[in-house]
């Protein structure tokens, strides 16, 4: 059975990482030969406000990512958003830059004209639960105390992915456009494993002009959704990783350009159920399929490899799973999305500053599995379309559907059987509607 929602309640990556995971080099250089950011200092930066994942400007008026942050020791080191590799000294050693040395860079929806295009890319992500979770868990527990972009991540069951029968179509302007009482997708939302209370006390004081105006708002997913089709709903054990956003405070839209202004003040003044990250081209951009890359980056912690952004490979993705969904898809002329599903046996793990994945190493084939499944014969029968597979690196044992694409460590349900949770005790059994019998104990027969 599926979880409504997984949302982020763990812990935010150690400052030390990069030293735990093996990345420490050795070599590195002070910043203090390199250009400082051109721009009047608007706010003097202690070290406390610079974080794994803060955008910066560095150098000369460079745009950089904060990947490792030692703020006792006023000690940063920040990666291309591009190339995600760190910044290197031209005698190729790493970087080490002070407080002194860096800038906060402008938000990406009200930041300066000069920087940014009309043109913006927004990227959704479809995953298993699994990986859910670890880009969850990288990405960190929510902040209550401060807006950030985003706020925090929604993985909603793409079997979920529906609104009522009695919602409007996405309008941008509209302040909300489902009905709540009946739209399945904001109930979720709204549900206690969804946008929890410390989220509307945030917006609220963000915005005590509008306080008691603020909805919950199913927005760009929303629209996102409408442009897939009923497909995603065939895309059982997969989830949509979905971005949550809170109202532009005050300061923010004062500080933004005037042709930006009403629309924070006006339209993006709720919270709302977004994609997996958005955001405006800046200058040296060649294309919004680099945007993409750099806004997925900057928003989720994540990055992949170069072949999951090809179109043969994703479009083999979706036939092996059975559905038609776009590749891409276009909101007018500016805006363009990305629409990404994520082979369920990619590996992850962390890369200056990111959770990279990445296509596995050379092993065995699904076919290879299939072949030597009698090497499991002692072992209960499997319902159709899963096999046994042993992992490669640490030899547990695990299943997968040859059908779906996807794994799991907890041995298949026969079939016929669903697991099902007490409304009084809350507690898990197992029931078969055909045979009208339950139990507690899981059912390896049909």
């Amino acid at each position: 059975a599926q979880a409504p929602f997984a949302r982020a309640h763990g812990c935010a990556l150690s400052s030390g990482f990069l030293a735990a995971a093996g990345f420490l080099v050795p070599c590195t250089t002070r910043a203090a030969g390199m250009a400082v950011a051109k721009r009047a200092r608007t706010k003097l930066l202690r070290p406390e406000d610079l974080t794994v994942g803060t955008p910066v400007i560095y150098g000369d008026d460079k745009r950089g990512i904060v990947c490792d942050a030692f703020a006792a020791l006023d000690q940063f080191w920040v990666r291309d958003p591009e190339t995600s590799e760190l910044v290197r000294s031209e005698e190729g050693e790493i970087v080490t830059f002070g407080v002194a040395d860096l800038l906060l860079a402008p938000s990406v929806v009200p930041g300066a004209r000069q920087q940014t295009s009309s043109q913006s890319a927004r990227v959704l992500v479809l995953g298993t639960a699994q990986q859910m979770l670890r880009i969850i868990q990288h990405f960190g527990a929510p902040d209550l105390s401060e807006r950030r972009e985003p706020q925090m991540f929604l993985a909603v069951p793409c079997s979920n992915c529906l609104c009522g029968p009695k919602c409007g179509r996405f309008d941008a302007s509209s302040a909300q456009t489902c009905q709540p009482e009946t739209c399945p997708l904001l109930q979720l939302a709204g549900s206690g494993d969804g946008v929890e209370q410390g989220m509307w006390e945030l917006a609220q004081s963000l915005r005590p002009d509008f306080a008691d105006q603020i909805n919950l708002r199913v927005y760009h997913l929303k629209q996102a959704l409408e442009q897939l089709g009923p497909d995603i709903l065939k895309l059982d054990g997969y989830y949509c990783l979905s971005s949550v956003t809170l109202p532009y405070g005050i300061h923010d839209i004062e500080a933004a350009a005037a042709e930006d202004q009403r629309e924070l003040e006006d339209v993006r003044c709720h919270i709302d159920i977004g994609v997996t990250a958005e955001g405006r081209a800046i200058d040296g951009e060649s294309s919004l399929d680099r945007t993409a890359r750099r806004v997925l980056g900057e928003a989720c912690g994540i990055s992949l490899a170069e072949p999951l952004w090809e179109e043969d490979v994703q479009f083999k993705l979706r036939k092996l799973l059975g559905v038609d969904l776009p590749l891409k898809y276009w909101d007018g002329p500016e805006a363009k999305g990305y629409v990404l599903i994520l082979p369920s046996d990619l590996e992850a793990a962390p890369q200056n500053g990111l959770l990279a994945f990445k296509e596995p190493k050379a092993g065995k084939t699904q076919s290879d599995w299939q072949q030597e499944q009698d090497q499991f014969q002692n072992l209960p029968k499997l319902p159709e379309d899963w096999i046994r597979i042993k992992s490669r690196s640490n030899g547990q044992m695990y299943y997968w559907n040859t059908k779906t694409q996807t794994s799991s460590f907890e041995i298949p349900l026969p079939e016929g059987w669903t697991m099902q949770k007490s409304k009084t005790s809350g507690k898990v059994y197992y029931f078969h509607a055909k045979k009208k019998q339950s139990r507690y104990d899981r059912p390896t027969e049909p």
